[in-house]
């Protein structure tokens, strides 16, 4: 149950980095004021960017290489001075070149973006890559578990006024940098340090990593790229409400969203292991599975988004964010073809060293979105732009299909007609109920516990038996 340890980790963690800024975020709002808040939130999204291109693919390429040798001391170490050493130079690189930048735009805040180039130092020690390639996720979790905790503590404790802007940034960049630091603690045990030291870097071993690891960079820049364009193109076609209205309601989308990708993010090591051994029945029995397991969870978080949409926004947002709720509904629909797209996008294409189809597929449906969005946004402002985000995952996953059709008749299932009609029986009186009352919070959390009691009770009594054959999978 090695599996589904490691996704209550991940999901967890998921979970709990969503609730600290919510608890922080009220006694920051009035210490700081909107000003301060917004001073640092731009100069933390400007400097994003940089750990963007420091990191390059370095997490997910070293993941899989880590994976794959992970039974063989001799090579695990090889390919874990390899992956580092690239990991060094990009970040160096980023480091001088963002400094540079600081030194000659930047007269305003220039303390304060100082301290927000801790983000990018941290990624110098951030070996956290290595451990899930081991599938070792709960050193990961539990150390950023610990910073967070420290961080919201020390946050309460020492920030007071908006003068605390600088301290306020360092609190949160020293926090994960002290994290990444502590993981050295742990990997000290697991590598051969004397073949460590050994081992030259020769330069052509070294330029083909690289190549390969920006492989791996080109999927997670495109996602962060393109919702950045979105709510772009959105400013200057419609207005900076259509943009709130938008980012709002996407947030609320990724949270779903964010447990199923907990659960990829845990079978990728599995995933990169069986294709890097050999073993490709047992690795598309995972992926039969794999599949099974998030449109179980996928299907009727779709469901599930829609039906309390409308209650949870009248609350949550307030009355002036009404407009919320059709884009969220909307934005709903991304949900079952983003996860596919992750799963045979990860667990099949990248995983199987194919990471470039898998580029291929995200450029195509990011440029046909950019520019759909920058055509319809003049009529109808965040529902435009959420209808482009729909179609723009529809065709991305109908381009990962067309290179993945040797393998997609695991989506023939019964398991996933199942989910969908389970997921019907469920809504119906998850939606009723929460339009037959005033919109408050104990209607929405009425409303999800009844949605997990209808949707669990239906698979325990008609699914349990292939339910206990899917943990089975993930036992071997």
């Amino acid at each position: 149950m090695k599996v589904f340890k490691n996704f209550i980790y991940t999901s967890g963690y998921q979970i709990f980095s969503i609730i600290v800024p919510i608890i922080t975020a009220p006694y920051i709002s009035r210490q700081l004021g909107p000003s301060g808040v917004g001073i640092n939130a731009f100069s933390l999204s400007f400097v994003q960017v940089f750990v963007l291109f420091a990191y390059l693919g370095t997490q997910k390429y070293g993941n899989k290489m880590i994976s794959k040798e992970r039974n063989n001391v001799i090579q695990l170490t090889t390919n874990f001075k390899y992956v580092y050493f690239n990991q060094l130079v990009t970040t160096t690189l980023t480091l001088f070149l963002y400094i540079l930048y600081v030194e000659v735009f930047i007269d305003k805040y220039r303390s304060l973006y100082f301290v927000q180039a801790i983000y990018i130092l941290s990624v110098y020690f951030d070996v956290s890559w290595f451990f899930q390639g081991k599938e070792d996720f709960r050193t990961t979790v539990v150390r950023g578990m610990g910073s967070k905790v420290l961080g919201t503590i020390l946050i309460f404790i020492l920030i007071h006024d908006p003068q605390d802007i600088t301290l306020y940034a360092l609190i949160l960049a020293a926090s994960g940098l002290v994290a990444n630091v502590i993981m050295w603690m742990y990997l000290w045990k697991e590598i051969d340090w004397t073949r460590f030291i050994k081992i030259r870097i020769q330069l052509k071993p070294f330029l083909i990593q690289l190549k390969n690891i920006f492989t791996y960079f080109v999927p997670v820049a495109f996602l962060q790229i393109t919702v950045l364009m979105y709510q772009l193109i959105l400013g200057w076609h419609a207005s900076n409400i259509e943009v709130a209205y938008y980012a709002n309601a996407n947030k609320i989308i990724t949270i779903p969203l964010y447990i199923i990708t907990s659960f990829i993010t845990v079978m990728f090591p599995r995933m990169s292991y069986e294709f890097g051994s050999g073993r490709e029945n047992h690795a598309n029995e995972l992926l039969k599975s794999s599949v099974e397991t998030t449109m179980l969870l996928a299907i009727p978080l779709t469901f599930g988004m829609i039906a309390i949409s409308s209650n949870f926004v009248g609350w949550f947002f307030g009355a002036g964010f009404t407009k919320v709720s059709p884009v969220m509904i909307i934005l709903s629909l991304r949900i079952v073809p983003a996860t596919l797209n992750e799963v045979f996008g990860y667990l099949l294409l990248m995983a199987n060293g194919k990471a470039t189809l898998y580029s291929r597929s995200l450029s195509i449906g990011g440029a046909v979105s950019i520019v759909l969005n920058y055509l319809v946004t003049f009529h109808s402002g965040a529902v435009s732009t959420a209808w482009v985000s729909v179609i723009s995952e529809f065709l991305i996953m109908i381009v990962i299909l067309l290179f993945v059709r040797s393998r997609i008749g695991v989506l023939k299932n019964v398991v996933i007609l199942h989910a969908c009609i389970f997921s019907v029986l469920m809504f119906i009186p998850v939606y009723l109920f929460g339009s037959g009352y005033e919109r408050n919070i104990t209607v929405t959390i009425v409303q999800i516990i009844l949605a997990v009691v209808i949707y669990s009770a239906l698979l325990v009594i008609f699914d349990r038996k292939k339910i206990r054959e899917i943990l089975a999978t993930f036992k071997n």
